[in-house]
């Protein structure tokens, strides 16, 4: 699984807050690039690239001697949902940092960013949580309505009030916030999920000012090969296309939640237990959705590049079908046994003219595959059987998440797409 590595760096010291908020120093915090492969089709080399990434950072902070998950203790918001970004020029009264990362504003139509840094408090410990792509309204109170959003970061549970849902979060960190994902259907709108494990009890002079900050993929790209069995009454002059390819009844929303399995070993975990529905009702469902890409929309190739082959003798020739724009980044989970692969298929002539349609709807759950696994791709093999119009060959295989993926609406290889 490819990984997106950022590097935490500790900058110098001396401002305040008024009471009762801890004291601050001067120095910002802020985030070196060690490496950058999340979305796009290569790493980010160039400042103009690396200025079009943003992500979301909150971070809680604890007085000195005191570690943030102890029960009872006193961990305080110390900042939510801040937007961090690139940052190129000198700071007013501060030095630069190349290729650091800040807090920033909004980016302006022309793609300058300014800076808005937060700061280091003098003493104490914070405990960082990212995500990306960022969200402006990733951590709105009270939610918009309706509440449409795709990255939503809720409050962290009350050990006692929450105390029945928290028994639903196995390794549950107490105090941490709870991070609603929901794919958009429409694959254009759709992104690269990434979540880092929490940062626990970080200093501003421990370990020489650096920190791995560990941003990973934390959803599954879906997409589809093609070819067929049969003969063509025409082989040489009629071909056969697939136009749609629609995913129904699979689940459409789920939390991530930060884990502690033993002292400060952290990560993500999405949440099978506790639906977005209701989380305070073990027995309700799972929000489910359809997804669908076409050719209308650029998500399945065209024209001749689009013709799919004939099976040949080991079944190994499968045309992949789904564009870098058709690439569908959905959520993991143990397929629902309801869900659906509906194919929209035709034969045409070498001119074009459609000779023969059908849809064909199989289940989407294979004897090869019962769940999409987190940070993967997943690749669907399927066989159409043109005499008889039917689906005689589909299976699903895993393999290690694809570095080449969507393009941004604007057809711009961005790393993550796309932000407010």
């Amino acid at each position: 699984m490819r990984k997106a590595s950022f590097i935490l760096i500790l900058l110098v010291a001396c401002t305040q807050l008024p009471a009762p908020g801890p004291v601050l120093s001067d120095e910002p915090i802020a985030l070196g690039i060690q490496e950058q492969t999340t979305k796009g089709k290569t790493a980010l080399t160039t400042k103009a690239a690396l200025a079009q990434v943003d992500f979301g950072v909150s971070a809680w902070y604890t007085p000195q001697g005191e570690t943030f998950d102890v029960p009872g203790g006193t961990a305080v918001k110390f900042f939510e949902n801040h937007r961090f970004g690139y940052v190129s020029a000198a700071l007013e009264s501060e030095t630069t940092f190349p290729n650091a990362w800040q807090g920033v504003n909004s980016h302006a139509a022309t793609g300058a960013v300014t800076a808005k840094p937060v700061y280091w408090p003098l003493d104490g410990t914070l405990t960082f949580f990212c995500y990306a792509p960022y969200r402006a309204d990733g951590a709105q109170v009270p939610a918009p309505a309706p509440d449409t959003r795709d990255i939503a970061m809720e409050a962290p549970l009350d050990p006692t009030a929450d105390a029945a849902i928290i028994s639903r979060l196995p390794s549950y960190l107490i105090g941490s916030p709870i991070i609603r994902f929901t794919p958009p259907t429409a694959a254009a709108d759709q992104v690269d999920f990434l979540c880092a494990a929490p940062l626990l009890d970080k200093s501003r002079k421990d370990n020489a000012g650096t920190f791995p900050l560990d941003l990973r993929h934390r959803l599954t790209q879906i997409k589809f090969c093609f070819n067929y069995s049969g003969v063509l009454a025409d082989p040489a002059h009629h071909f056969v296309q697939v136009s749609s390819i629609e995913l129904r009844g699979v689940v459409s929303s789920k939390y991530l939640y930060f884990t502690e399995t033993v002292p400060y070993a952290t990560d993500c975990a999405w949440s099978d237990a506790v639906s977005p529905t209701d989380k305070t009702n073990a027995a309700e469902p799972f929000p489910t959705a359809d997804y669908r890409i076409d050719t209308a929309t650029g998500g399945l190739l065209s024209g001749p590049a689009g013709d799919i082959p004939a099976r040949d003798g080991g079944n190994t020739n499968h045309l992949t079908l789904s564009t870098d724009a058709g690439i569908l980044y959905l959520l993991p989970q143990e397929i629902p046994v309801g869900a659906e692969l509906v194919v929209n298929y035709y034969t045409g002539e070498q001119h074009g003219v459609p000779l023969t349609s059908d849809v064909l709807t199989v289940p989407l759950r294979t004897a090869t595959l019962t769940a999409w696994p987190m940070g993967k791709q997943v690749r669907y093999l399927v066989t159409l059987n043109i005499p008889n119009q039917q689906i005689n060959g589909l299976s699903a295989h895993v393999y290690d998440w694809e570095a080449s993926g969507n393009v941004d609406n604007g057809g711009n290889p961005h790393e993550l797409l796309p932000h407010n």
